[in-house]
């Protein structure tokens, strides 16, 4: 090879380099193992290759420059196709060639609509034909069984990337799961990769829409900023009916409406595929259809479906789809929280939005609430029921930690991510084999969240979801905590609460002696004896006098000279009243047991 094209073959060596790097750069951020251990190959070979090209300048020839030539249109193939596991649960969409006018479209029966440009600022809107037809399929839907539960999972991951579809749509009306559903059809769920088609974010769109997006500052790319030129390409943003019809019409038109699948009369599978709606015939490149092939993808409508199952969106009577703000947690186990009935009246209310507040609100107990869970979460603001500068500088501050643009007003969402703990405490458990069992579950469950006092002594959120709205002074939520917790247990069994509810120690302990739950410590003598009866889930109470106790709790786990516990109203020292909810460990000293059953 000539020295000037061993220097042409450094060149594109170095800008494949960079673009490998660049990849590199955003497996380590997804912590994709397998992405990362691929570009590391990828470098070593062009670095290989690399030291060939300049061993090339320095003799100023090469041994065979059609070797060389074909060995670096080898790693430039193999670049170009990075990341190679990018697709490897996911199915490339493809689509037919879209005309500008492909949403003018007027239903699956009727006449084509001549190819031609649209206007940039026309807002597509689902036509009666179209709306009718989406209609009467979700109607008859019926998901094929084998594929519910990829579904679900599937729905779950949408849920999981709640924040960045959050980001993605921020300022606009285009709501979050759209995004989620769209990104899981087109990327596989992949942040690595462009909203608009699923090509690598380390480069614009290769495939359909091609360069996109026009301008960009930096790579690989932003996925937010990516998705959000999808969002404006699919003019999406001027969008104001999010009714079931308009909904499954707009995910339609991200693969095309006017193409095979309508010519055929074939339910396109980008909506409907995993439903027998769905049989064959798909695009299996870019304008290239085979009738045969099958879609190995969840369609957007079945994992709609998922969706509303999981609690995520709900569809109403008026088949409005609308999010759950709950969701903005990325918890799918308390989208749908069981707050019915008395055990859980005043944790509905703690979890109840008090509506958009800002400064000029009324001083009342809605921004003493908010003020609370700011303080909770670390914005400390004076707690006095006063919306003035200093909450409103927290509430922003927090949207902002949560990637939420700053408003200076408590939004749904925001109010679902303040509250988040108390409604992640009280979400349903996978009930245990045992009531028992169940107990130590939930109780783990709350002290993970980590419940707290605040405001004063004895108040707060947390003390009025466990005391049923009391707080203060008198109010010692020991036991309030241990009778919540098995409320719960009992609620997720659906079984019957074992014993009646009593926020003072002694009166539980009266009840237990006078059903036989009662362990004193005296039948504790030995460290059998206490694994044995001390079991976990059991409640222990400390004894002040032979006639008085003082505090309650959870035995987590017996040991020889010592148990640990799942305790409410306790602090650091082990002591009995303190501010928090925790894990503890004590001796048998001074205690005595009751039995749930």
């Amino acid at each position: 090879m000539p020295a000037i094209d061993s220097v042409k073959a450094v060149k594109e060596l170095d800008a494949l380099r960079a673009e490998v790097a660049a990849a590199l750069q955003l497996a380590r951020a997804e912590n994709n193992q397998a992405a990362i251990d691929q570009a590391k190959s990828l470098l070593s070979m062009i670095d290989d290759e690399t030291d060939d090209a300049v061993a090339g300048i320095f003799q100023g020839f090469a041994a065979d420059l059609a070797d060389m030539r074909s060995r670096l249109e080898e790693v430039t193939r193999r670049v170009k196709g990075w990341p190679f596991a990018e697709h490897e649960t996911h199915e490339v969409q493809f689509r037919a060639k879209l005309a500008d006018n492909d949403f003018e479209d007027k239903g699956p029966k009727s006449k084509n609509v001549t190819p031609g440009a649209a206007p940039e600022d026309v807002v597509p809107v689902v036509a009666k034909g179209w709306s009718d037809a989406y209609i009467d399929l979700w109607n008859t839907m019926v998901i094929r069984p084998e594929w519910y539960d990829k579904a679900i999972a599937l729905a779950k991951k949408i849920v999981a990337g709640q924040s960045k579809y959050a980001a993605a749509v921020q300022g606009m009306n285009v709501p979050w799961w759209f995004v989620g559903v769209v990104h899981a059809m087109e990327c596989g769920l992949k942040f690595s990769t462009h909203l608009h088609n699923g090509d690598s974010l380390v480069r614009r769109t290769v495939r359909v829409p091609k360069g996109r997006p026009p301008v960009v500052e930096s790579f690989p790319i932003d996925w937010v900023y990516s998705a959000r030129d999808a969002i404006a390409y699919e003019r999406l943003t001027g969008v104001k009916d999010w009714s079931l019809p308009s909904v499954l019409f707009h995910w339609h038109r991200f693969n095309g409406i006017q193409n095979n699948y309508k010519e055929l009369g074939i339910p396109t599978p980008y909506l409907w595929s995993a439903s027998k709606h769905y049989v064959k015939g798909k695009y299996v490149q870019d304008g290239i259809f085979d009738p045969n092939a099958v879609s190995k993808q969840v369609g957007a409508a079945v994992l709609l479906k998922a969706l509303i199952d999981l609690g995520a969106v709900t569809l109403d009577a008026k088949q409005v789809v609308t999010g759950n703000p709950a969701a903005a947690t990325q918890d799918v186990s308390s989208l749908v929280v069981d707050v019915s009935g008395a055990a859980f009246k005043h944790v509905a209310a703690e979890l109840d939005y008090p509506g958009p507040l800002h400064i000029g609100s009324p001083k009342d107990i809605s921004v003493r609430r908010l003020q609370e869970w700011l303080y909770l979460h670390g914005f400390v603001t004076p707690i006095d029921s006063d919306f003035a500068n200093s909450t409103a500088e927290q509430l922003d501050k927090f949207a902002a930690a949560n990637g939420r643009v700053a408003a200076g007003t408590l939004s749904e969402e925001l109010w679902a991510l303040l509250t988040a703990p108390l409604r992640k405490a009280t979400a349903p458990v996978l009930p245990a084999e045992t009531l028992e069992d169940t107990i130590v579950k939930v109780a783990q469950q709350h002290i993970d969240q980590m419940p707290t006092e605040i405001g004063g002594y004895n108040k707060g959120p947390w003390v009025r979801a466990y005391m049923r709205g009391k707080e203060g002074v008198s109010q010692k939520w020991c036991a309030g905590f241990v009778c919540l917790v098995v409320e719960q247990a009992v609620r997720d069994l659906e079984t019957k609460m074992p014993f009646k509810r009593k926020v003072g120690v002694d009166d539980l302990v009266k009840d237990a002696q006078a059903e036989n739950r009662f362990i004193g410590e005296t039948e504790l003598s030995t460290p059998l004896l206490r694994k044995s009866k001390a079991r976990p889930g059991r409640l222990f109470v400390v004894r002040e006098s032979p006639t008085d106790w003082t505090h309650v709790g959870i035995v987590l786990s017996p040991m020889a000279d010592t148990f640990d516990t799942l305790e409410g109203n306790t602090g650091g020292d082990g002591g009995t009243d303190g501010p928090n909810a925790r894990r503890g460990n004590r001796s048998y000293l001074n205690k005595d047991f009751l039995r749930i059953l």
